[in-house]
């Protein structure tokens, strides 16, 4: 599927789904778009965060019982991990969108995949 074919997919809400492999998303962003503002804008947050998350876990040890300081800090850790994930394919595919080499680049490099929902999950009312 071209470039042309996958934003009037995008724009007409056809039935097209995406695969995002987010290891590989991050490594072409950083690869290929660091000097973007919103990937700055991104890695910027996520270090403040994880400073963040560091800094209150390291009091949160001195605070509490170990058990419950590792129990909500493991839980704290792992959310700030998955809004990262959430955040680096929503950047992956608006810049897909916008820029054909880079969607070239990353459909090549599989870290962005498509395909067509041609079946119906559920069924269909009749009119």
């Amino acid at each position: 599927m071209s470039h042309k074919q996958f934003i009037r997919a995008y724009e007409e809400t056809a039935p097209l789904s995406y695969l995002i492999s987010v290891p590989k998303a991050l490594v072409v962003l950083l690869a290929h778009k660091t000097r973007d503002p919103r990937v700055q804008l991104l890695m910027v947050k996520s270090m403040c965060i994880f400073v963040a998350v560091l800094g209150a876990g390291v009091c949160g040890f001195h605070l509490m019982p170990m058990l419950l300081a590792a129990g909500v800090l493991a839980h704290v850790v792992f959310l700030v991990v998955w809004m990262l994930w959430l955040a680096a394919g929503d950047i992956l595919l608006k810049f897909a969108l916008e820029d054909e080499r880079f969607f070239q680049v990353a459909t090549g490099s599989n870290a962005l995949s498509f395909f067509e929902d041609t079946e119906f999950s559920l069924p269909q009312p009749l009119n």
